[in-house]
């Protein structure tokens, strides 16, 4: 999977260039997307009203296309585009190991804004109330029917028209408002452990998803179902599957095996941090050498270093202390010192720097130029590294955590030891591993951050390469020209073709982006338009009804009942003396636990079903809950149902027969809480 991606991220760099690559920038494009669903949201929020909801989004729709329309029609595609962008998101985070240890908490977190947006979307369909949302109501309904905080089936609560009140979609619309503001602050937690977290996207790659939305909006506007009528069943219903996943999955499942899947798959997915047990150690500070200059501090990508005064006597205001929990042992701290007062326990500057004079100086052909390959472990595999070196006596390389462990006067020791060149391999800029190494030990080389190079040294003498795992064969093609030019001692004019060619591609890029983008996102908008309304899933067949069978019934305690004596009742506390008996001084007692209920269902004398159904509460002391649908032909059928709730075993104490006459697609509700209450 993870070549996989590297591929498809390849052939995105060649289209946009990597400075536009939105695979580099999944995460901001997310926050793009809800950027647009708060901003059409909230005018939606302006007109919508729950006494008559469907009407209203539909002359909204309608009567206002040219705004409102298209605002719905957004608020649609940029939901359905935000479910694509995370799962991209975190699958590629995965795939590329960046969730474990100092991750944590954005990879929880993650999970969690994941959970909360498909909520989010669930209830937004809700509020349309058509017959996508009753489908959806229904099947959600169903779901929680299988969870046993509800004591009452939420099903129950879905069976007519008249069971639907406005309370119901105020709750909703509240919970559409609220869940939002919850994201904003889920946002927050997710980078609070990333100094300078990536929110904004370039311009082009803002502009290249405006559009295509915008596009998607004018061309296939997002439109209503039927309105939603409890009294059909909603075949045929347009089917969001980017939302609505998880309603086929259960459909198909046996019960057990879908919440085993789902509840284990979560807690797998909250759990994984926590699977990888190796972890370099943190990188240590030497309090000796601190200047408290505050320059790790600022380079630091997880914000892992922090400037405090120090305890003991000490030269400087602040000292750098190290988070261990925080640490990524990357080295880009190293990089950023310039005194020697940083270091991995496991790797530091100064093995380093030995290793550096120890490698040039086993170099002993005078032909070729010496060159000095100092490569990032996350950029290229260092065994495919030696394979490529192995041939070539005049190079000698190290392998680093993160190219920006790198420090100037690394480099300056290279020189000094008899390096003719030296060549840094990282990371792709805008993709390295511990997010900005590439780019900090670029800015440094370029002299825009400190700790900066010395004057002396002669850049064209220095090569910066940035690749990722797939593109490891290009290094030996990279390192035979930079061979080339330094035999030269000048840049060769191949080179300065192709450095011609790199600067006119960066200064079309931009260009190259626009014309890029819309036809590249066309694929994504292709998906969110097709798999948002066209599938349909068989939840109902089309030659069958529904009958929806239900009751809620206390039934007879399994203690019995008898009378307190007037010593017991003036021993209980003044709040509980209180009786409902006409006659004041009779007080009753009963036992908690009552008997469970026993149903029998025969459909034209054919039994359909045999069921046993227990009191709701953990002591068995409240009432009993049943909720069925059963799929009937259309047409009059005779149903007898037979209940028993004296005591244990199969006997009957009420019996009701009735003729029902069902419509196609029709939904007969048979609800015998009534009938039970006058039976008593």
């Amino acid at each position: 999977m993870k070549k996989l991606f590297l591929y498809i991220e390849d052939q995105f760099n060649r289209l946009f260039s990597p400075k536009y690559n939105p695979f580099y920038y999944l995460g901001a494009i997310s926050t793009l997307f809800f950027l647009i669903l708060l901003i059409s949201g909230i005018y939606l929020f302006i007109f919508y009203r729950t006494n008559n909801p469907y009407k209203i989004v539909q002359d909204l729709t309608e009567k206002q296309w040219y705004m409102g329309g298209i605002m719905r029609s957004l608020h649609r595609y940029a939901s359905d585009g935000l479910v694509i962008s995370i799962i991209l998101h975190t699958i590629r985070e995965y795939v590329n190991d960046r969730y474990s240890h100092y991750r944590w908490i954005a990879w929880v977190s993650g999970i969690v804004l994941f959970i909360v947006i498909l909520i989010l979307g669930i209830s937004g369909y809700w509020l349309v109330w058509d017959e996508r949302a009753q489908l959806i109501a229904l099947k959600t309904a169903e779901l929680l029917n299988d969870i046993f905080f509800f004591m009452e089936p939420p099903s129950r609560s879905f069976l007519s028209n008249e069971s639907i009140s406005g309370m119901f979609f105020f709750l909703l619309h509240f919970l559409h408002v609220a869940l939002p503001l919850g994201i904003i602050v889920l946002i927050g937690i997710h980078i609070i452990r990333c100094p300078r977290p990536v929110l904004k996207t370039p311009r082009a790659v803002t502009a290249g998803v405006a559009v295509t939305l915008l596009i998607a909006s004018i061309i296939l506007p997002a439109t209503s179902a039927q309105p939603a009528d409890l009294a059909r069943l909603p075949i045929n219903t347009p089917f969001d599957w980017f939302f609505f996943f998880i309603y086929p999955v259960r459909s198909l499942l046996p019960k057990s095996i879908f919440w085993l899947i789902a509840i284990g798959g979560t807690i797998i997915l909250f759990i994984l941090p926590w699977t990888k047990r190796h972890r370099l150690l943190a990188a240590q500070v030497t309090s000796e050498n601190c200047t408290g200059c505050d320059q790790c501090n600022k380079d630091c990508p997880y914000g892992a270093i922090r400037l405090q005064p120090p305890e003991e006597r000490f030269p400087y205001r602040l000292k750098a202390v190290i988070m261990p929990e925080r640490c990524a042992a990357c080295g880009i701290c190293v990089g950023a010192c310039d005194f020697n007062a940083i270091n991995l326990p496991e790797m530091t500057e100064t093995q380093i720097k030995e290793e550096i004079i120890k490698l040039l100086a086993a170099i002993q052909t005078d032909r070729r130029p010496r060159i000095l390959l100092l490569v990032c472990k996350r950029s290229v595999r260092f065994d495919a590294v030696a394979d490529i070196i192995k041939e070539r006596a005049n190079i000698k390389a190290i392998a680093l955590p993160c190219i920006g462990m790198v420090q100037p006067s690394m480099i300056e020791t290279g020189f000094k030891s008899g390096a003719d060149g030296i060549f840094l391999c990282g990371c792709i800029i805008g993709d390295c591993h511990y997010r900005e190494g590439s780019v900090w030990l670029q800015a440094r080389l370029r002299g825009e951050r400190p700790p900066f190079s010395n004057k002396m040294v002669d850049c064209q003498r220095i090569r910066g390469y940035w690749l990722s795992s797939i593109n490891t064969p290009k290094l030996a093609e990279e390192l035979q020209l930079f061979e080339e030019s330094l035999n030269a001692y000048n840049i060769s004019m191949h080179e300065k073709l192709r450095i011609i060619k790199s600067i006119e591609d960066r200064r079309w890029s931009f260009k190259r982006v626009i014309a890029a983008a819309i036809p590249a996102f066309l694929l994504p908008a292709f998906l969110i338009l097709f798999l948002s309304t066209k599938p349909i899933y068989p939840f109902y067949s089309k030659d069958k009804s529904l009958i929806k069978f239900t009751f809620k019934h206390s039934s007879k305690h399994i203690g019995g009942c008898r009378e307190l004596t007037k010593e017991e009742i003036e021993a209980l506390p003044l709040h509980m003396r209180k009786t409902n008996s006409p006659f004041p001084a009779i007080r009753m007692e009963c036992g908690r636990e009552r008997f469970p209920v026993y149903v029998e269902v025969d459909l034209d004398d054919k039994n359909v079903l045999s069921k046993i159904y227990y009191p709701a509460g953990l002591r068995k002391d409240g009432p009993v809950f049943a909720y069925e649908e059963m799929p009937i032909v259309p047409g009059i059928h005779e149903i007898k149902v037979r209940m028993g709730d004296s005591k244990e075993g199969h006997t009957f104490d009420y019996t009701f027969e009735e003729k029902i006459d069902v419509e196609a697609r029709g939904v007969v509700v048979i609800d015998l809480s009534t009938m039970l209450k006058s039976s008593l």
